[in-house]
């Protein structure tokens, strides 16, 4: 649906005014700059109510939820971002003092926080500084992080700076088609973790073409119940994503669309994100009930995991004692590869 918003201050001085779908209209209000995501400055034109308090709630926080793919503004890390370089960019980020999902467990932030830092960093990039349009789909091929427990304890400051540095960017009919990215994600004056990844970008024609009309999980019969939290380094029995199968070392993805931080939004296929949580609790299980806190893995994705068809989740040893090597499998075929590595000599606090 086409619209025309104006942004303008509190004086009334028009700063500038967008035309077309309501998607776009957000994305290039936010690129003008402070001016337009102001605690100060309206929108008025054509724009909806409901048009309007979307791109002033997404302005509270200087990122709208929609440039880092999240549907709860709480679920926004990124604050900010300004260009140090050609390729390489300074986000600064604000991790949540109270999240059900991403809590503290034995002191120290979740990883996988750090790692969705990370996610929504480059998204961000992608978006703001390279100007891929909303409604572009972000695909990880692949995403490496090493971590420092001791930077991630949970007391001191819960802001982030994060680096973002660009390499390998192709382009296609105008738009940024694949990226390498490494984000480097500091905290205190500390490195708390460094990511590699490399993602496809898809425009939505050519990405309906390559799904083939997969639909969403609408439908879906509700999840398998989960083995319990404590075994898998988790409090509540919703986060769990491993239920039991009839071997130790294998389980059934659990799929649970209606968990609101790792599914947002429509989704046609399993994210990522959810693999590689799935991955750090297969790994805690094998590692025993000690305290489990990943110093390092590697992610690969090799096809898309699906719904309606079960995954199986499998784990074991890696060559090096303190790794674990898992698998995801789909009707035969490997979805994911992932290995993750403990401290030496168990978490580094």
């Amino acid at each position: 649906m086409a619209s025309t918003c104006t942004c303008v201050e509190g004086s009334g001085r028009e700063l500038a005014t967008f035309d077309g779908p309501l998607q776009n209209i957000l994305q290039r209000t936010y690129l003008v700059g402070a001016d337009c995501v102001g605690q100060f400055a309206t929108y008025v034109g054509e724009c909806s109510v409901s048009d309007t308090y979307a791109l002033v709630e997404g302005a509270r926080s200087g990122v709208p939820r929609e440039l880092v793919h999240r549907a709860r503004p709480q679920d926004v890390v990124p604050t900010g971002w300004e260009r140090r370089a050609e390729n390489r960019f300074l986000v600064s980020g604000r991790w949540p003092e109270d999240h059900g999902f991403f809590a503290p467990a034995d002191g120290l932030h979740d990883a996988l926080l750090l790692v969705e830092s990370m996610r929504q960093s480059t998204i961000l990039i992608g978006h703001g500084a390279y100007g891929v349009p909303l409604g572009h789909h972000f695909l990880m091929g692949a995403l490496d992080f090493t971590c420092a427990p001791s930077h991630l304890r949970a007391t001191g400051s819960h802001e982030v700076e994060i680096e973002v540095s660009l390499s390998g960017t192709t382009w296609r009919a105008g738009h940024l088609s694949s990226m390498d990215s490494r984000v480097t994600v500091r905290r205190e004056g500390g490195t708390a973790g460094v990511g590699v990844s490399s993602i496809r970008i898809m425009n939505p024609r050519t990405y309906a073409r390559v799904r083939g009309g997969r639909t969403d999980a609408a439908g879906m019969l509700p999840p398998e119940p989960g083995v319990p939290p404590h075994t898998v380094g988790r409090t509540r029995p919703e986060d769990v994503l491993l239920a039991p199968a009839s071997r130790s070392d294998q389980w059934q993805l659990r799929v649970d669309t209606g968990h609101t931080t790792l599914y947002q939004g429509a989704k046609d296929h399993i994210p990522g994100m959810v693999l590689i949580e799935a991955a750090r609790q297969a790994a805690y299980t094998l590692m025993g009930p000690a305290a489990f806190h990943p110093a390092a893995a590697t992610n690969s994705f090799g096809r898309y995991a699906e719904f309606g068809e079960p995954i199986w989740i499998e784990a074991h040893p890696g060559q090096r004692r303190n790794t674990v090597v898992v698998t995801g499998r789909q009707e035969g075929e490997e979805v994911f590869r992932s290995s993750v590595t403990a401290p030496e000599g168990g978490a580094d606090r």
